[in-house]
């Protein structure tokens, strides 16, 4: 299932160097926002976030979960739920927490940090998306008929 040579293990590499600065960055977010003193509509969006993640791994399962792009040797393809619409719905749910507090209390410290962040779950991505479409042959055509993490746009 997984491409064992050294572009392949470059690339499981980078996946996990990619898990461990987008947990870096969502904690650097956090800890410089005003969490005691969030305007409402952050929190909004915050609770938004939080829900679509939720429904997100509700739908998907503990069991096929997982926080590395990496497929599970017994993962199945989800396309129910949230991935109806969207094939990384929990990246989006990232983006709606966290844009929110990078700009709704602006600093430019948590500016530069959901910056980065959005470009690490980019290319991590795009890393997950080769790992399921080796993983699943239908992966492709329900690639064609679903957005990658914004509704409507992308």
């Amino acid at each position: 299932m997984f491409n064992t040579s050294r572009m392949g293990k470059r690339k499981s590499y980078l996946a996990w160097i990619l898990v461990f600065l987008q947990f870096l960055l969502i904690g650097l977010i956090v800890f410089t926002s005003p969490l005691t003193s969030l305007k409402l509509w952050v929190i909004g969006f915050i609770l938004t976030g939080l829900a679509l993640g939720l429904y997100s791994i509700y739908t998907i399962r503990i069991g096929n979960f997982n926080i590395s792009p990496h497929v599970k040797p017994d993962g199945h393809m989800v396309a129910h739920g949230p991935y109806r619409l969207l094939r990384h719905p929990m990246y989006t749910a990232i983006m709606l927490t966290i844009w929110p507090m990078a700009i709704g209390h602006f600093s430019y410290i948590r500016l530069a940090f959901a910056i980065i962040l959005t470009i690490v779950l980019i290319v991590k991505l795009h890393i997950e998306e080769e790992y399921l479409m080796q993983a699943f042959i239908p992966y492709r055509e329900y690639s064609r008929s679903t957005y990658k993490l914004i509704p409507f746009i992308w």
